[in-house]
């Protein structure tokens, strides 16, 4: 019983990219004098454009990591229970790519690292996808992502230091394209 009730709620892609994650930020505590951090995004460098694949899976310490991946499954979730499994994995992909390439353009420098682009892109994604998509299913995603994930939408308008405000504003809008490339085409009925 408690197995399906695993199977049916935690998305398993997003689980193997947590261990991936942890995986990569243990190895980095282990080898001593080494940094994998330096394959983040490096804004408008060319050495910077691999971060755009590797920074989610790059963490500055403990906090950071362990916060990046209680959101990363709770908006996973929430996603997976919109739109299902197979979607999640495009979103997650694009929302990848789309908050790294934003970042790598605008970001105001320095070296950025972590998930919480994608995390902003999932939370940008479940708002916007109960718009173009409307059910039942989409606005309680959307709604149980405002309650619990709502409060960090502060962070677009507070600049802090040492947190790349970039990241999560392109995770964002990211998110939001990718609701509109995924929203539902009209029916024949509906024209």
């Amino acid at each position: 019983m408690s197995e399906s009730i695993i199977n049916k709620f935690l998305p398993k892609d997003i689980l193997i990219l947590l261990a991936v994650m942890w995986g990569i930020f243990l190895i980095d505590l282990i080898i001593p004098f080494v940094s994998l951090n330096v394959f983040g995004i490096r804004p408008r460098s060319l050495s910077g454009l691999i971060g755009i694949i590797f920074s989610p899976f790059l963490h500055g310490g403990f906090g950071h990591i362990f916060s990046n991946s209680v959101s990363l499954l709770g908006t996973a979730i929430l996603v997976r229970l919109a739109v299902g499994s197979k979607q999640l994995r495009y979103i997650v992909l694009l929302g990848i790519i789309g908050s790294g390439i934003g970042t790598w353009l605008f970001a105001s420098g320095g070296l950025i690292v972590g998930a919480s682009g994608l995390v902003y892109a999932l939370i940008g994604f479940l708002f916007t996808q109960a718009y173009f998509n409307p059910s039942l299913r989409s606005w309680f995603s959307a709604i149980l992502s405002f309650v619990l994930f709502g409060g960090a939408l502060l962070s677009l308008f507070n600049m802090l230091p040492y947190i790349s405000w970039a990241a999560h504003f392109w995770g964002f809008v990211s998110g939001i394209a990718i609701a509109y490339i995924f929203k539902a085409k009209p029916s024949e009925e509906d024209k």
